[in-house]
């Protein structure tokens, strides 16, 4: 192991703040918050609210860790070596990454009003056309997660339209459903991918999320 890596994470507070990006089998990366804890470098702990870590958890994948201090942000790409209990991973970090090529799928909390709706390309088809009006729960460079009032009729070719921020230009892309949720009081979780979306709309998404991650954090530090 370089002595880089070392002492890179031995540079990390103990506590900070962070988030990994890993994959789960079956689904859409997942991207969750955490909590940074000290170990013998180059191995390190994250501890995570009860209940977050997903069973179908793909071990044998390697993850990106964001340390998301002001003073010393790192972003790691690490391996998982074990998972204590229902609330920790321990992790291997491998080597400091570049953030900017994690930047499409950096994820954060973001309210926005968003319509759903689905056209049949063929006239002749079985397929009913449908418009479902939602508000998001996150957002990113790749897609986003969404609340909707009913489960949507089609996986595919979901046209959605939302402004990003009031009196901006809308932004309009095709993506389709990754997962649905049923919740309480017959509302839907909705995971969406973005399939086809214009490169300048894809920035502007990325933008928000840079900005909204970057006010979420003065917020915490704040708080604290």
């Amino acid at each position: 192991m370089p002595n880089s890596i070392i002492n890179i994470v031995k540079s990390i507070k103990d506590s900070e703040s962070a988030k990994l990006h890993a994959s789960v089998l079956g689904s859409e990366p997942i991207h969750l918050d955490c909590v940074y804890k000290e170990s013998e470098s180059p191995f390190f702990f994250l501890v995570f609210p009860p209940e977050t870590i997903p069973a179908e958890l793909d071990i044998n994948q390697t993850c990106s860790v964001v340390i998301t201090s002001e003073s010393n942000p790192v972003t790691l790409s690490a391996s998982i070596k074990s998972i204590n209990g229902d609330r920790t991973l321990e992790m291997l970090a491998e080597e400091a990454i570049d953030p900017a090529s994690l930047r499409e799928y950096f994820r954060v909390a973001y309210s926005m009003p968003i319509t759903a709706s689905f056209e049949p390309q063929d006239h002749d088809s079985s397929e009913k056309q449908w418009k479902i009006e939602g508000m998001t729960l996150d957002l990113s460079g790749t897609g986003l997660l969404g609340i909707f009032p009913q489960e949507f009729e089609n996986n595919s070719n979901i046209f959605l339209e939302f402004t990003l921020e009031e009196g901006g230009n809308p932004i309009r892309c095709v993506a389709r459903v990754v997962r649905t949720r049923r919740l309480r009081r017959e509302r839907f979780q909705i995971a969406l991918h973005f399939d086809v979306i214009q490169p300048e709309d894809r920035d502007a998404i990325i933008t928000i999320c840079l900005q909204e991650q970057r006010k979420q954090l003065r917020e915490r530090i704040h708080n604290q």
